[in-house]
């Protein structure tokens, strides 16, 4: 799996704009959180925002638990 995540910042140019490309075993480079793990109940999961229905619904955060690897999404 592929994670694609755009930069972009309020009041930035098209130009300034980054996306980074994240694959599924370099996870560790994502930030991590104090989250509950539904699977294991690990204290910590990496995670990443995605807008993924209509700009004025709020975004879907995506979680990865630290210890069992374990996906799932919380809806804003």
């Amino acid at each position: 799996m592929i994670v694609i995540i755009r930069i972009i910042k309020k009041d930035m140019k098209e130009s300034e704009k980054k996306v980074l490309v994240v694959e599924e075993d370099e996870t560790k480079y994502l930030p991590k959180t104090k989250v509950i793990c539904p699977k294991c109940g690990n204290d910590e999961a990496y995670w990443f925002i995605k807008q993924m229905r209509a700009g004025d619904e709020p975004p879907t955060v995506f979680y990865t638990c630290v210890k069992c690897e374990h996906k799932w999404r919380s809806y804003g």
